[in-house]
């Protein structure tokens, strides 16, 4: 018989010390459930009620009230919020906020939260699994989250913490058939047929998935052949564990950088390239940082090793130019790269490096007596986690159902008993004298619906009837004291679910009333999200983990908008190619992601509208925000449409300031028209005025220019008979 592996004989070992250890718990868990889905009565009840003529009733009271539980703690939604650790990016830690929303839209959450919910009301505890689907997203992977049936989970017996946080180990357990399991892990197809030539389902098992030696093989159907190899059921087991890991605890206080690294990740971090440059003067200036790195590498590559800085004539900006400075160079431009590895810095003592050793999730995975493989999760925290109900300080809770089966079981004896009494009270029952009458006809006739006419002997003797004795009215207010005997300790009235027989008669009334139905509830509320916030913590490891590349994820927004949303991007020189930084890098820094409390409740949205109808009304917001919050559709649309009528509302509001400031501006003007009559009368006269003056003007200078003419005239004549009377008297001469 073949050796069987160290870390398989160590799965089993506590395999079996878990199972005996919570062999109550789990019997007591499993028959919870069947008491919830409605097997309230046992064998030997069944039989006894029948051998009185009575019927085992349910009337079951349990599984409306978890159901409505599961309706409320799932109401929306939930909410998550990031913050960083250790002074991690601020924007980085509101990227992990929507990628846990991701991961829960594609995980449908809401889903396998309701599971985990009623196993947590049923069986005493919930668990919820993150992990990794490494096929998913055609080979980059994606981080999922589940919900596993807790009487497949074998936590330490010896955990006392609410979330298994100080258990030793931690296995699931699960049912598959060989092909199933060489579908999931084909590249161990060998050791799975191994198994199965080997392996047996132990009686755990069996008691757990309620299964006979028999049932393990599968019948096959008529005409059909059955691959016994393929489809017999193993067991395999996911065992959980944490070990001390030794990691690189590296600070590089020339770019405030901070890393924890595996020993790969330490000897590739060596090999990162770091840049010294030697400036005019002899001054040293150390770059790791990958931005500047890449830009002083570039120009080591297109310049070379030494070079100054020129203005450019075309642009006017400083460009490197190959060899020292000269009558072009920028003063005391000069330059010496010397391209290093971060290795180089860690022995000279620049980049600090500490030796730690950290705890990590181990995961061991066999089927049956073959081992698969391990592999250490880059997480400190259990991706297991229960939900635990009702937590005593160790892993074996006690259940809300569990709680009130007394309860339900005295209300199903009351309503037998009820409805037996209503039956048997429609038999009539007859005392006859012995000879009297045919008790066989009697039978028969008065058996019958409708009248029935009976002949009797009356000298034989008169039949009388036996009434039944009548039920205390206490058996039915014992009834519903029952019921609300369970609704007080699980916290869901009738109220609650819907019932307004016992609404109160105002709509304050009623708002108090379901805010102070929902406390109890919001007790449960707290263990859920704590329980949750816990899953969060290894999800983030898990995303560091996986989420390497460039990822783009689109998510719906409350207002049913599109978010888009990229990580991981690589920004490169557009001249050299070189990787210059990396947006949302989630790899780097710690972060922790929580629910935000209580989102996933349900909100009464009339009592929220009444609320801000008040704010409004007294003057604290304005209409918008009380839209915001009624269920009216495109929402984005009217509060647009609202906007814009504001906007018009506002211009309207100053037109009419403008009227009325044009109203008084008339009103002045008309007290003034008369003087203003006046002066324009007095300055249309003398416009006139001016305007016959400057006729008289014209008048006189077009006279002077006449008279001038004349006198012109008139001397040329003067002198041409000067001229005249001078030859006349020269001649007599």
């Amino acid at each position: 018989m073949p050796e069987i592996h160290p870390e398989v004989r160590l799965t089993q070992d506590l395999f079996s010390n878990y199972s005996s250890a919570r062999s109550d718990w789990s019997k007591q868990a499993a028959e919870d459930a069947e008491f919830r889905a409605g097997k309230q009565w046992s064998d030997k009840q069944v039989k006894s009620l029948r051998a009185r003529a009575q019927e085992p009733l349910v009337v079951n009271v349990i599984h409306p009230a978890v159901e409505q539980a599961k309706a409320m703690l799932t109401a929306n939604a939930p909410k998550f919020q990031s913050t960083g650790r250790d002074n991690s990016d601020t924007e980085v830690g509101r990227v992990f906020s929507d990628l846990m929303s991701w991961v829960w839209d594609i995980s449908n959450g809401n889903t396998e939260l309701k599971q985990a919910i009623d196993d947590y009301y049923v069986k005493g505890m919930g668990v919820m699994v993150a992990y990794i689907h490494p096929d998913a997203d055609f080979g980059k992977g994606e981080v999922y989250i589940k919900s596993v049936d807790p009487l497949s989970v074998y936590f330490d017996a010896d955990s006392q913490d609410p979330f298994c946080r100080d258990a030793s180990n931690i296995i699931i357990a699960k049912r598959m058939t060989e092909k199933e399991l060489i579908e999931i892990y084909p590249e161990f197809e060998e050791n799975i047929r191994a198994s199965a030539q080997t392996s047996h389902i132990n009686e755990e098992s069996e008691n757990r998935f309620g299964l006979m030696k028999e049932d393990v093989l599968p019948k096959p159907r008529k005409g059909e052949m059955l691959d016994i190899d393929l489809e017999r059921e193993l067991e395999i087991f996911e065992r959980y564990t944490k070990v001390k890991i030794p990691y690189y605890r590296v600070f590089d206080p020339l770019s405030n950088d901070e890393k924890l690294l595996t020993d790969p990740q330490y000897a590739e971090y060596r090999e990162e390239p770091a840049v010294i440059l030697t400036v005019s003067g002899g001054e040293q200036q150390i770059f790791t940082d990958q931005m500047n790195v890449s830009k002083f590498m570039a120009i080591h590559d297109e310049v070379g090793k030494v070079y100054h800085l020129e203005l450019d004539p075309m642009t006017g900006q400083p460009i490197p130019v190959a060899g020292r400075e000269n009558e072009n160079s920028i003063p005391n431009s000069y330059t010496a790269i010397d391209p290093i590895n971060k290795g180089e810095l860690i022995d000279n003592e620049k980049i600090m490096v500490n030796k730690v050793m950290v705890t990590n999730i181990k995961q061991c995975i066999s089927v049956g007596d073959e081992y698969l493989y391990s592999v250490v999760l880059p997480i400190e925290d259990y991706p297991v986690v229960p939900i635990m109900n009702n937590h005593h300080r160790n892993p074996y809770p006690i259940s809300d159902v569990r709680t009130v089966r007394g309860l339900q079981e005295y209300i199903n004896k009351l309503r037998s008993l009820i409805v037996a009494h209503a039956s048997s009270s429609t038999n009539v029952k007859l005392l006859i004298p012995r000879g009297s009458m045919n008790k066989k006809q009697l039978e028969e006739e008065w058996g019958r619906a409708g009248t029935a006419v009976i002949e009797f002997d009356p000298e034989l003797g008169q039949p009388i009837v036996a009434g039944p004795v009548p039920l205390p009215n206490e058996l039915y207010k014992n009834e519903a004291d029952a019921k609300a005997d369970i609704e007080r300790i699980l916290g869901i009235y009738t109220f609650m679910q819907g019932d307004v027989g016992s609404a109160p008669q105002t709509f304050k009334g009623t708002v108090a009333l379901d805010e102070y139905g929902q406390r109890r509830i919001k007790s449960k509320k707290d263990d859920i999200e704590y329980s949750v916030n816990q899953l969060a913590r290894a999800v983030v490891g898990l995303m560091q983990y996986v989420y390497t590349s460039e990822k783009v994820i689109r998510l719906m927004q409350p207002n049913n908008k599109p978010k888009e949303v990229r990580i991981n991007q690589n920004i490169y020189d557009e001249i050299s190619g070189h990787l210059m930084e990396k947006l949302n890098d989630i790899s780097v820094g710690k972060y922790d992601i929580i629910i935000v409390s209580g989102s996933t409740l349900p909100s009464n949205r009339w009592a929220r509208f009444e609320y801000y109808m008040q704010l409004y009304q007294s003057g604290l917001i304005d209409q918008i925000e009380v839209l915001k919050q009624t269920d009216v559709a495109d929402m984005e649309g009217v509060l647009e449409r609202a906007g814009q009528m504001q906007k018009l509302m506002q211009q309207v509001q100053q037109q009419e300031d403008q009227i009325k400031k044009l109203q008084g501006d008339l009103q002045t003007a008309q007290r003034e028209s008369v003087h203003d009559r006046k002066r324009v009368e007095v300055k249309e006269f003398e416009k006139k005025l001016a305007k016959a003056e400057a006729k008289a003007e014209m008048a006189t200078q077009l006279y002077k220019s006449r008279a001038s003419d004349e006198l012109a005239k008139l001397k040329e004549e003067v002198k041409e008979v000067t001229k005249s009377v001078d030859k006349q008297v020269g001649l007599k001469e």
